[in-house]
């Protein structure tokens, strides 16, 4: 009865742990207006510096994942983009400002290419942003 007592806790502590790491991704979720007339200048600054940041970033192992994805109009109307970058965990998000900072001089040291020369300020507005970690998942989500 001991053993099947010994085995039945060791069996459960696996399980916890293994849900555990499953769930322990922060996601950031950045929620932006793009200015009215200044859809081009936004793609096109988020194109060729955030993407290529990111690109370097999951290379790199700074972060897991990103995706950047467009909501269609609605009546609110209170965003167009949102930026999701995937962390790993709660360590390597806390370390997203010290390891992004030599990536983005090292890929832009004359700072962000722009369009027109219009400023980010003058093309989109971040609305807000949310911290996010997934509860659950279909299986068919790619795990890395």
């Amino acid at each position: 009865m001991t053993r099947f007592v010994l085995v039945f806790c060791c069996i459960s502590m696996i399980s916890l742990t293994s849900f555990a790491q499953k769930n322990k991704e922060v996601i950031i979720m950045d929620f932006v207006k793009i200015t009215t007339g200044k859809k081009a200048e936004a793609m096109y600054y988020y194109e060729n510096n955030w993407k290529l940041y990111r690109d370097a970033a999951v290379k790199n192992k700074i972060i897991k994942s990103y995706e950047l994805v467009e909501a269609r109009p609605d009546s609110l109307n209170n965003f167009d983009l949102i930026l999701i970058t995937v962390y790993e965990d709660s360590v390597q998000h806390a370390k997203s400002e010290e390891n992004f900072a030599p990536l983005l001089e090292a890929l832009r040291p004359a700072g962000p290419v722009l369009l027109n020369e219009i400023k980010p300020n003058d093309f989109r507005k971040n609305v807000f942003f949310k911290i996010v970690k997934p509860v659950f998942y279909s299986p068919a989500r790619k795990r890395n």
